[in-house]
């Protein structure tokens, strides 16, 4: 049995492979002995075709998937020059290749996570006919998945308002929500602190802004890290490129301070991403989907500040889920200054009853058999099954 993966652009459309891999193996294990011999039984073997860089080989190295690198064209959302050559350079090289690596392989079924990079390998399998599921995680639809709606075996989404907002595909849209590594929630919150040097009682406060860092998120907190301190300790994941800016700062504005060995800064973390998320009692971070899935999962308070300028204003939405479910607290980056910043992470420090509401009302937000119903789904796919929709659970 031959699957392929396809995606990319960005690191958010990467991530929730990881559950996906993993949900896939696990299937394949119970179903193999009962799988039809056209698609042979006898082994499961993965592929990803899509942007492949540096960081995205070594991710499905680590996974034991092969990885095909092809290239694509991004339709920008303002004028360039790029999208002129992109259209006309990249995108027909790369369905090119997509045609031949997907003739090499044929696989039985497609998975896409959408981004520019899926759209090659999502013409190549309408041409070869070969079922694809789409997957969405934002509360709208992405261009790429957009486009391939129409062609899509299935459609699984994370949000319920996602399934609404593509209406003309209802019959065939599936509210998983979104994957989230299994790894989620097997450290307890007591190992997590004690991992960053945190007492067990200490409050703690993990600020992120993605897989670059924010630079706005970064400057609101260096203007009340001297305040802020006091109250609490502080994870923050800088993004690589302002690491060393910020943390001069930082040691310049806690030089006098009792508590400056509260402060942890970060460039970036792999490895304890999970362990510094389960730390927390208050998230603040943007609003991206695979993230709000984690925060969910470990029923973390949060305080959302969306991206502005996110395509088709996503994180904004996303954010407004969350928060008319009473699950987050948002703040608008347009009104992303010291005081009302200060003024929201002392509210949540507080008022425990305010935390303990939010976690409360993640709880019909979590979906944590996402990966598992994508499996399930693809896998009719490849037996040549039209998945039969019903209501959905939460």
């Amino acid at each position: 049995m031959r699957i392929v993966l396809t995606g990319g652009g960005t690191g958010g459309h990467l991530i929730p492979f990881e559950p996906i891999i993993e949900s896939l193996r696990t299937v394949y294990l119970e179903q193999k002995d009962s799988l039809p011999e056209r698609i042979e039984p006898t082994k499961l073997d993965l592929f990803f075709i899509g942007i492949v860089d540096d960081k995205t080989r070594t991710f499905f190295k680590h996974y034991d998937v092969a990885a095909y690198h092809v290239p694509s064209g991004k339709l920008r959302r303002y004028a360039s020059h790029l999208t002129f050559f992109d259209m006309l350079g990249r995108l027909p090289v790369g369905i090119v290749k997509a045609l031949y690596l997907m003739w090499k392989i044929m696989p039985d079924v497609i998975v896409s996570k959408g981004g520019y990079g899926s759209i090659p390998v999502l013409i190549a399998a309408a041409f070869y006919r070969i079922p694809f599921l789409l997957h969405e995680s934002d509360a709208v639809s992405g261009l790429a998945n957009r486009l391939a709606a129409r062609f899509a075996a299935a459609i699984t989404v994370g949000f319920a308002a996602t399934r609404e907002e593509m209406s003309r595909y209802q019959h065939k849209t599936f509210v998983t929500g979104t994957p989230v590594r299994h790894e989620f929630g097997r450290v307890s919150v007591a190992e997590a602190k004690q991992a960053f040097g945190f007492k067990v009682s200490d409050m703690v406060i993990l600020v992120v802004g993605g897989s670059q860092g924010a630079l706005a998120l970064n400057e609101v907190l260096l203007q009340v890290l001297p305040e802020l301190i006091l109250q609490a300790g502080i994870i923050h994941i800088t993004g690589d490129n302002h690491f060393t800016k910020i943390t001069t700062v930082a040691n310049e504005l806690l030089e006098s301070s009792s508590r400056k060995e509260f402060y942890k800064a970060y460039p970036y973390l792999t490895d304890t991403v999970i362990e510094a998320m389960t730390a927390a009692d208050i998230v603040v971070s943007r609003a991206g989907a695979t993230t709000l899935a984690e925060l969910t999962r470990l029923r973390k308070p949060s305080l959302l500040i969306p991206l502005p300028g996110a395509a088709y204003d996503h994180q904004r939405l996303n954010a407004q889920i969350y928060e008319r479910a009473g699950a987050a607290r948002v703040l608008d980056p347009a009104n992303l200054g010291r005081n009302l910043f200060l003024r929201s992470l002392t509210d949540l420090l507080e008022h425990e009853y305010l935390r303990h509401e939010l976690a409360r009302a993640l709880t019909p937000l979590d979906h944590p058999q996402a990966g598992r119903d994508i499996a399930l789904l693809t896998f009719k796919l490849a037996m040549g099954l039209v998945p039969v929709l019903q209501e959905e659970r939460g």
